[in-house]
């Protein structure tokens, strides 16, 4: 009966967890995991700056980046599905197979169109046209901004999940942090097209994840389904309009080496990194460390590109920073105290 006992108590404890409450082993891998991708995602922002600096435009960067990362994922999935065919025999995996389609809302060709316009032309070639003007850290910081604030505008029409004055003053706060860091806000014509094309893609960002939340949770939709096919389209569609506004890029061994490594290892490798460990992490402990990502692109964008910060910049990030992590902790202890 005591075992028994035992048994039960150790199973409520969760994979996070040592029964004597210390971090386990896959927990403390999640983490590691989870911030290696914010440095490589962080470090795209650089390499970005690098093939801008080779003759490549950015819509052209970004269908070449996203068509590498969606072939190096086509090329895992094969592999994957035939090492699990091989393993459960045919007939087992064909039967597996059936059971999930049939569980599973399938999704049509005007699905797939709208989620490679809106979360890959438009979130992430619009992005790529922005770093085109500004510098690494502008880009980020205005990304980090611009997404949270039109995910809270498509909350407050929608969803309606975060309300409070709390909320509502570390958007001001967030926004602060842009106008102190802009100070003595003399734009450029330049600036002013980055900021407005990143603020655009911020606005394809926030139509593309809500929609994906409703495919996930009203449509029951497999979350592979939202990935491959719509990446493929955005990569097509980039590709296009870059050859069509960019003309043909002039390759060079170095563009190459930064092509294979933003689609494969920035793009591929990272994705399947940071999916697993939001299977071991809370979804504000991965939001957390997302925002990691303000600070290491300031940072690369000092050591790497030679970009120098007043102090003054450098708290307006903070500031930024911290409006941000506030938004995402609101939910949280809104609970709490509940």
């Amino acid at each position: 009966m005591d075992a028994e006992r035992k048994v039960k108590n150790n199973s409520n404890i969760g994979v996070w967890q040592r029964p004597n409450g210390g971090l386990s082993m896959i927990r403390a891998l999640s983490i590691a995991a989870a911030v290696f991708v914010t440095l490589l995602w962080s470090s795209s922002y650089i390499l970005n700056q690098y093939a801008f600096a080779e003759g490549v435009g950015p819509f052209t960067l970004a269908g070449m980046r996203y068509s590498a990362a969606a072939l190096t994922l086509w090329v895992v999935l094969r592999l994957r599905d035939r090492k699990h065919a091989q393993g459960n025999g045919v007939h087992e995996d064909h039967s597996v197979h059936t059971e999930v389609s049939q569980g599973k809302w399938k999704l049509t060709w005007k699905n797939y169109l709208f989620l490679g316009i809106t979360g890959f032309i438009l979130a992430q070639g619009l992005q790529y046209a922005g770093q085109f003007y500004l510098t690494p850290m502008q880009s980020n910081m205005f990304l980090s901004v611009g997404n949270m604030l039109f995910l809270l505008v498509i909350d407050a029409l929608w969803l309606r999940e975060l309300k409070g004055r709390a909320t509502f003053l570390a958007v001001l706060a967030a926004m602060a942090g842009i106008v102190i860091y802009y100070y003595p806000w003399h734009f450029a014509q330049s600036s002013l097209i980055g900021i407005s094309l990143i603020l655009l893609s911020c606005v394809g960002n926030a139509v593309h994840l809500t929609y994906s939340r409703y495919l996930l949770t009203r449509k029951q939709t497999a979350p592979s389904a939202l990935v491959l096919t719509p990446m493929l389209i955005g990569a097509a569609g980039m590709l296009l309009t870059g050859f069509i506004l960019e003309g043909i890029p002039p390759y060079s061994l170095k563009l190459i080496l930064i092509l294979l490594w933003l689609g494969p290892i920035n793009g591929a490798l990272a994705f399947t990194l940071w999916a697993w460990s939001q299977k071991q992490l809370r979804a504000y402990e991965s939001s957390l460390i997302n925002n990691l990502m303000l600070l290491e692109v300031a940072l690369m964008d000092i050591l790497f590109l030679g970009r120098s910060i007043t102090y003054l910049q450098a708290g307006s990030l903070c500031i930024a920073g911290t409006a941000i992590v506030a938004v995402q902790l609101a939910p949280l202890l809104k609970k709490h105290k509940q």
